[in-house]
């Protein structure tokens, strides 16, 4: 799958949403302008290496390349992990206790 700069933007704003980090937080940590961070956000602007490394970095995030064809498990495993990503902690508890339920009965489905 090919993933676009506008991807990058979104990860890096929903990472800082999940830490709780404000716009001017995170554009003053790696030296940059707000208006700055919010074109890399919106997608319209690419972060260099440097500034990428210090994003990675602040948000406690790897950098992670993704093959351009995906198997339809990577396509399951990226969909679980944004509505995990998208929940609050109880349900995203509840959410692995279901899925971890499942697995144990995989046998079943053929």
């Amino acid at each position: 799958m090919y993933r676009s700069e506008i991807d990058i933007g979104k990860a890096v704003k929903e990472l800082r949403k999940l830490r709780n980090i404000t716009k001017e937080q995170l554009a003053e940590s790696i030296g940059i302008s707000v208006s700055h961070l919010e074109k890399i956000e919106a997608g319209t602007r690419r972060p260099g290496i440097d500034t990428y490394q210090r994003l990675l970095s602040i948000l406690d995030a790897d950098m992670v390349v993704h093959k351009e064809i995906e198997t339809v498990q990577e396509k399951c495993a990226e969909k679980v992990q944004e509505i995990l990503l998208n929940s609050t902690e109880a349900q995203a508890v509840f959410m692995t206790n279901v899925m971890e339920a499942m697995a144990q009965n995989m046998q079943l489905v053929t």
